[in-house]
């Protein structure tokens, strides 16, 4: 028989009960992590006589709100006439000041710009914390600098061809270093990853990708040291060097500088809000200007660095749907002769979609998602669900005989091999991406952002399918096919040649050949402001359901009628998104922005306290599609 276990007591612990409140500055506001979006203001605790040495503003506490034990951020320490009714705060979280006066009052124009609660930026702002990193840090070392207000300088830098761009940003980096602290903010992993190496690891690395010790280590790091160079991702732009003189971002118009989570901010708008309130020199680095950046240039807001470069550059543009146009042969083969060529494709896979021969019928999956092809050896696949199909008959005509529409890279890569037989062929995409290849005669097919390095360059760069590049339906298709061509194009050698696959009207040939985006950004920027679309308005598109979509559209239409919305707004929809969810889109010009999200903000104010569904909300996103 088994012996039976002794009985054993569970021990519980009394909650501490302070009485005595702190002698000076009794009273701390802070910001409370309480899940709900109405209650974003400041609240006001006790500080115990006991803690009375610890609490500083910046520190993370522990607060008792409504009746739970939640986390809080020390804004200030005040002494107010009634504290009466006031709570004491439970205890302190970390011995650490990690939210330094300028990222607080970052953080305050933050939820005004994209109506978010301070703790959607501040998790994503501070890493979380971990006891044993804080042990190893003395709070002496973490001495935090205030800033002061000072006209900034603003610099767009304009990449040249022929050039390692992230050697030259580490080679700047290295330079501004001597003046002050600099940070870097890039927008993917493998471009960090890369000029860290280059950098020797001479540099405080802050990315989601490290350990979650690494990550809090290195950002208490970032706060002590001087003269430091901070590399990081995208949260990085909330790191804040005490004695920080540079301000870098590179790439600022790439996706992945946006946060794709509620409330959605961005790296370039955050950068230039910081450039406004701190002593600081804020430089955007990349091959094009997205549109909002071209606004701050064309109005001389700022500065524009650049060289004058001439590349060679030839057009052949596709009769009648072919991949390699006839002439395009001579070019390519005479590249191959003295080096590998790069030949740039507009997405990845082997076929985008599926139609039927017999009945043009495009193949779709019961959950209506598009049936495509990602390699020739693997079976069709729907691109929503991933369902397999290993055989496909047309659900109208019951043929199982289908044409391919949309080459994608698997297919260019065997057309491209077949057409210019024994060469090595190399194929680098975000799946499987390939860092450098050898200066030898080769075929290398790569997806944008994902050409391979060569030294000294390619004998030629091949844009294929150029239209494609320009032909996507969301607001930043043409920046997009801009960056990427630049991009492709500047790995080409001192005497190497681009060919591009485009339309002969297309002036992207010539800003090219003369390494001026300046006349594309203009023409963009003019047609945009036609229609009063960003960077020209503010704009902000609400997620609500289909059934409550009406109903809002035409009270935001009455508001509009009582002048409580700016006159120069405007309210596009319902449309519908996917099931039971539809999409308003509201607009307003720049210079009625702030009244703009003020109504907004009061709007969605009002429905949480009504206890009405939430609605999922994003200002300014990357696509309003």
């Amino acid at each position: 028989m088994a012996n039976t276990r002794p009985l054993r007591l569970k021990s519980e612990t009394a909650k501490r009960s302070d009485r005595q409140a702190a002698l000076v500055d009794p009273v701390v506001e802070v910001w409370v992590d309480n899940s709900i979006p109405h209650l974003d203001g400041l609240f006001d605790y006790l500080i115990p006589s006991r803690l009375e040495e610890q609490v500083e503003a910046g520190m993370r506490i522990s607060v008792d709100f409504s009746g739970r034990e939640v986390e809080a951020l020390v804004i200030r320490r005040t002494t107010k006439p009634s504290t009466g009714g006031l709570k004491f705060i439970s205890k302190v979280l970390s011995p650490h000041i990690v939210a330094p006066a300028g990222l607080i009052m970052l953080i305050e124009q933050a939820c005004k710009r994209w109506l978010g609660h301070p703790y959607d930026f501040l998790r994503g702002a501070i890493p979380p914390q971990i006891a044993s990193v804080d042990k190893s840090f003395s709070q002496s070392a973490l001495d935090i600098g205030v800033f002061k207000n000072q006209s900034p300088s603003r610099t767009f830098i304009h990449l040249q061809p022929h050039e390692d761009a992230l050697a030259k940003l580490a080679e700047f980096a290295t330079a501004r270093a001597m003046k002050g602290s600099v940070l870097v903010i890039l927008p993917e992993d493998r471009e960090l990853q890369r000029l860290f190496n280059i950098l020797d690891g001479r540099a405080c690395v802050l990315t989601a990708s490290l350990s979650r010790s690494e990550r809090y280590g290195n950002y208490l790091l970032s706060l002590a040291g001087g003269n430091q160079i901070v590399i990081g991702t995208r949260s990085g732009i909330f790191s804040y060097p005490p004695d920080l003189k540079t301000l870098i971002v590179y790439r600022e118009g790439a996706e992945s500088h946006y946060e794709p989570r509620f409330p959605g901010w961005n790296v370039r708008d955050l950068a230039l809000l910081r450039a406004e309130s701190e002593p600081l020199d804020l430089f955007f680095i990349g091959y094009v200007p997205c549109t909002e950046t071209a606004v701050l240039l064309e109005s001389g807001e700022m500065k524009l660095l650049a060289k004058s470069n001439h590349l060679s550059v030839s057009n052949f543009e596709a009769a009648n749907g072919e991949l390699l146009p006839g002439r395009i042969f001579a070019a390519i083969r005479k590249a191959l002769k003295t080096g590998p060529v790069l030949f740039l494709v507009p997405r990845k896979g082997y076929a985008s979609s599926l139609m039927c021969k017999k009945c043009r019928n495009i193949a779709a999956c019961d959950c209506g998602g598009k049936i495509s092809r990602r390699k020739l050896s693997v079976a069709a696949e729907c691109v929503h669900c991933s369902k397999r199909f290993a055989e496909l008959k047309c659900e109208w005509c019951q043929s199982d005989f289908f044409m391919l529409l949309g080459r994608g890279g698997e297919r260019h890569l065997e057309e491209i091999g077949r057409a210019f037989p024994g060469f090595p062929v190399i194929y680098s995409t975000a799946d499987a991406p390939i860092s450098e290849v050898e200066s030898k005669s080769s075929l290398v097919v790569a997806t944008s952002g994902m050409e391979p390095l060569v030294p000294g360059g390619y004998s030629a760069v091949v844009l294929l399918e150029g239209d494609s590049f320009f032909s996507f339906s969301d607001l930043r298709a043409q920046e997009r096919a801009r960056e990427a061509f630049f991009a492709a194009a500047s790995l080409v050698a001192v005497n190497g040649e681009i060919v591009a696959v485009v339309n002969s009207a297309n002036p992207i040939v010539a800003a090219l050949s003369k390494w001026d985006p300046k006349t594309l950004t203009r023409r963009e920027l003019e047609q945009r402001k036609e229609v009063a679309l960003p960077p020209f308005s503010r704009a902000m598109y609400l997620d609500v359901e289909s059934t409550e979509a009406t109903a809002i559209v035409n009270g935001l239409k009455k508001a509009l009628f009582d002048q409580r919305l700016p006159k120069s707004s405007r309210i596009m929809g319902p449309s519908q998104q996917k099931s039971g969810i539809s999409r308003i889109l509201l607009t307003a010009d720049v210079e009625d922005s702030e009244a703009f999200l003020k109504f907004l903000s009061e709007y969605l104010r009002h429905r949480a306290i009504s206890k009405k569904k939430s609605v999922s909300i994003r200002v300014d996103a990357y696509s309003l599609s």
